[in-house]
């Protein structure tokens, strides 16, 4: 396909189902082991899934900031007719993401237990964290690399490949979790195992498939090595701060909720931040789509291009959230059953905190949009700003500021409300570039 002469609203349709499918293949990893655990274990086990969930975030923040940004820059250059300025980047950003995992992967194996502590297991929790975490964070450098290496193929113009090696890997993963939890009996040993089996797998065909020589993407020598590491963060950064907010906000929602209402919430809270994950991943799945077409056009100065892309974008981010919110609305009953063994604190619980926080994933999914297309067009600072909000600033103030008012409902109101704010804020700054000749 020709990005800049096909039809741009087909060229977004064929990117945006690989897109959503590469990005949900990946959240499916958690999804299907906090079903297992939860299932098998019961809402200890849930629980411990929430606190150990911040190390996919971080993953998935480093492949964000290497990736997204670099094969942004990428792709402007071959808008440009660049081909080796494109490649240059693509270089710059692989050394780039394989400094900063080994940096976090060996923090992350000193301190594990520390770690745990950080974001809420007490001595209940911990052991069946540890149990589950360690090895998960031994395959630390597969998941970062999953995402990284997809975000390249696809936007070298191969989105399907990467949707069938997610799937591929999803597939195993689930595979993996019902045959070693139920009739192996290895628990949530079994469940991190299989995990780590189908992104391994994934890595080693994604690696296989570049040094076959399948795609364009070459090395080469960086002009600028710090420059370039440093508009690759600069764009990189909008998307990545919105997993680094994640983070954030699981360590204070899992202390909060500790503190205000009790590990009964907290597993309620690990089964949400599971399918908030699977939400984010179609949301963000959606910004993927689009950048390619936008980045590419935006570099050649097609602005009709770009724009209807923007507005086409937006308008299935709204539809995804709406969907979202109304499964989450709709059968908060039967998800909690699904999700674990549910016990009556649980049961009484459970309906309110899910549909309160459901109605945070329509202004998600149009936050996560407009931080994509703001990368896209060159506005990494105004992309860094939406995503701060709703991620960091909002949220943190909010969360600690409602549950004083509130009690332990004021958590679930806080996402809602920051989410809200930041979708407001981040339309503001998008329609100028949707409009402007």
């Amino acid at each position: 396909m020709d990005l800049l002469k096909d039809n741009p609203i087909r060229i977004f349709y064929r990117y945006l189902f690989p897109a959503v499918s590469a990005a949900v293949a990946i959240a499916i990893y958690s999804f299907v082991d906090t079903i297992v655990i939860g299932q098998d274990v019961g809402p200890n086990g849930t629980a411990a899934c929430a606190i150990v969930l911040p190390c996919f975030t971080i993953a998935h923040c480093i492949d964000l900031i290497c990736g997204i940004g670099g094969s942004v820059l990428m792709s402007r250059a071959r808008g440009e007719g660049n081909q080796e300025k494109g490649n240059a980047y693509f270089t710059a950003s692989l050394i780039y993401v394989g400094i900063v995992t080994a940096i976090f992967w060996l923090l992350s194996i000193l301190f594990q237990e520390q770690i745990y502590r950080l974001f809420g297991a007490d001595d209940v929790l911990l052991p069946y964290a540890m149990e589950y975490g360690r090895w998960i964070f031994a395959a630390f450098p597969s998941f970062v690399l999953v995402s990284f290496l997809g975000a390249y193929i696809r936007t070298d113009g191969a989105p399907k490949f990467v949707m069938n090696v997610t799937m591929i890997g999803g597939i195993i993963n689930i595979i993996g979790d019902i045959v070693f939890v139920f009739p192996m009996g290895m628990g949530m040993t079994g469940a991190a195992l299989a995990t780590v089996l189908g992104s391994l797998i994934q890595s080693v065909i994604l690696i296989r498939y570049i040094l076959l020589g399948k795609t364009s993407l070459r090395l080469a020598k960086p002009f600028q090595w710090f420059k370039a590491i440093k508009n690759i963060s600069a764009l990189g950064i909008g998307a990545g701060v919105t997993q680094i907010a994640m983070t954030l906000v699981t360590y204070i929602i899992n202390n909060q909720i500790m503190k205000y209402s009790g590990s009964d919430a907290l597993a309620v809270y690990g089964m949400l931040s599971t399918v908030t994950a699977l939400f984010i991943s179609i949301f963000a799945g959606i910004g993927q789509a689009a950048q390619p077409v936008v980045s590419v056009n935006y570099g050649a100065n097609q602005k009709e291009r770009y724009q209807i892309v923007g507005k086409l974008g937006l308008k299935v981010a709204l539809i995804s959230g709406l969907v979202c919110f109304g499964l989450c609305a709709l059968f908060p009953s039967q998800m909690v059953s699904l999700f674990m063994k549910v016990t009556p604190g649980v049961a009484e619980i459970a309906p309110n905190i899910i549909r309160v926080y459901a109605m945070s994933y329509l202004p998600m999914a149009i936050s996560l949009f407009v931080t994509a297309y703001l990368q896209s067009v060159g506005r990494a600072n105004l992309a860094t700003l939406v995503s701060m909000l709703r991620g960091v600033i909002l949220s943190a103030i909010l969360l600690y500021v409602l549950p004083l008012l509130m009690g332990g409902s004021g958590i679930w109101w806080a996402v809602t409300i920051a989410e809200s704010g930041a979708a407001i804020i981040g339309i503001v700054y998008m329609m100028p570039e949707l409009i402007k000749a």
